[in-house]
C-alpha cells in the first residue's frame, strides 16, 4: 500500500477485496457490514480514520487503509466514477466532528473547488441545522464561523458553478437557509464587490439566519401538505419578527443593516408583504436580495405541498410577478444565475 495518499491500484488490491453480503465460511473471507460516507463529508487531507471502501458492483475495492493520507489527488480520481465511499458499520468514527474540526484546512488545501466546495456545502447544512435546534450565543458563532469559511472559498473561480450543482431538490429549512445564503452572497458580491470582508460576513450571518424565526414553528404547520388555515398562516407570518428579536439580542451584534434582512425578506416592493406591508425604499437593498433568493430556493425545491419547478420556469414566474421584486436586481440576479443552471 503507497503511502503518498493516492488509491491503491486494482492489481495490488485484489486480495483486499471482499464480496458484499458474503459472511465468514472458514476460507479467510470476511464479512463487512457497510455504511456509506459522501465524499464531501470526508476530511480530505488529513489521514483516514478508518478503511475505506469503493463498492464496485458486487465487490468493495480497498482505497484507503487507516492512518493512510486523503490526498487531493485520490478525491479528483475518486469522484469521476462515484460520490461515496464505505466503511465498516461497527467502526466508531465522527465524520462530522472531523470535517468541522479540519473545515479551515481543508479549504485552504490543494483539493479541487468542486470537492471544496462539497464539503463546504455538507458543513453548512449541518452546522444550520444544529443553529436551528437550539439557537444561542455558541449557535451565533458558529454562523459566524461557518459563513467566514464558505466566504473565503468564494474568491475562488469555479465555487458558484460548483454550488449551483451541489444544491438539492427537496426542501428542508437547514439547507434552503444554505440556498438562500449562497444565492445572496453571489448577488451582493456583484453589487458590492468582494473587498469588504468584515460586510460581507456579516451579511451572510443575516442571509443564512434569514428563517432562524421559524425554528419553535411546529413542523405540522411548516410541512403541512394542504392550505394553511387563517391560524397557521399568522403564525408563519411572525418569524421574520421572531428571527430579527433573537439576532437583535445577540452580544456583539449585527448591524440594523444586516438584521433587517431577517425583519424583511418576505417584504414587496408593492407593499403586499410581510411583517409590516414596507415597500419600495422602506425595504433595504440586501432585504430584496435576500426576498430574490428565498423565493427562486422555495419555487426550484420540492416541497411537501409541490414539485420542484425548473430553474427557468421559476426565472419566468419572479418576472411575471410585478411589484413583487426589485426588478433591477431580479434581473442582475438571472444574469448571474444562468451560466450555473443545468
Amino acid at each position: 500500500m503507497p503511502e503518498n495518499g493516492k488509491p491503491t491500484s486494482d492489481q495490488s488490491q485484489k486480495k483486499d477485496r471482499l464480496k458484499i453480503g458474503q459472511g465468514s465460511d472458514g476460507k479467510g473471507k470476511t464479512r463487512v457490514r457497510l455504511r456509506p460516507v459522501a465524499l464531501g463529508n470526508i476530511p480530505w487531507g488529513i489521514q483516514a480514520p478508518v478503511d475505506l471502501y469503493i463498492n464496485k458492483g458486487k465487490e468493495l475495492s480497498l482505497l484507503f487503509r487507516k492512518d493512510q493520507g486523503l490526498s487531493s489527488d485520490a478525491y479528483v480520481e475518486i469522484s469521476k466514477v462515484t460520490d461515496r465511499l464505505y466503511y465498516d458499520k461497527e467502526a466508531d468514527v465522527n465524520w462530522q466532528t472531523l470535517v468541522e474540526s479540519n473545515l479551515s484546512a481543508i479549504l485552504d488545501s490543494p483539493l479541487p473547488t468542486e470537492g471544496k466546495a462539497a464539503v463546504a456545502y455538507g458543513s453548512a447544512a449541518r452546522q444550520t441545522q444544529q443553529i436551528f435546534s437550539e439557537f444561542n450565543e455558541e449557535g451565533y458563532e458558529v454562523a459566524n464561523t461557518t459563513v467566514e469559511a464558505i466566504n473565503k472559498l468564494m474568491d475562488e473561480p469555479g465555487t458558484m458553478e460548483s454550488f449551483f450543482q451541489l444544491t438539492v431538490h427537496d426542501y428542508y429549512t437547514y439547507t434552503h437557509s444554505v440556498h438562500v445564503y449562497i444565492y445572496s452572497s453571489m448577488l451582493t458580491r456583484a453589487i458590492i464587490g468582494d473587498e469588504n470582508e468584515k460586510l460581507l460576513k456579516d451579511l451572510g450571518v443575516g442571509f443564512l439566519l434569514h428563517d432562524i424565526g421559524k425554528k419553535d414553528i411546529s413542523p405540522a404547520i411548516l410541512n403541512k401538505k394542504g392550505k394553511l388555515d387563517d391560524d397557521e398562516w399568522e403564525e408563519i407570518k411572525k418569524h421574520p419578527t421572531t428571527g430579527y428579536d433573537l439576532l437583535s439580542k445577540v452580544s456583539g451584534g449585527l448591524t440594523e443593516e444586516v438584521t433587517q434582512i431577517v425583519l424583511q425578506h418576505h417584504e414587496k416592493i408593492d407593499g403586499t408583504g410581510y411583517p409590516k406591508g414596507a415597500k419600495d425604499s422602506d425595504i433595504g437593498r440586501f432585504g430584496r436580495i435576500c426576498c430574490i433568493a428565498d423565493v427562486y430556493d422555495a419555487l426550484t425545491t420540492k416541497r411537501s405541498y409541490k414539485e420542484a419547478m425548473s430553474k427557468m420556469t421559476a426565472f419566468t414566474i419572479m418576472q411575471d410577478s410585478p411589484g413583487h421584486f426589485d426588478e433591477k436586481l431580479l434581473a442582475r440576479f438571472i444574469r448571474l444565475a444562468v451560466p450555473y443552471l443545468e
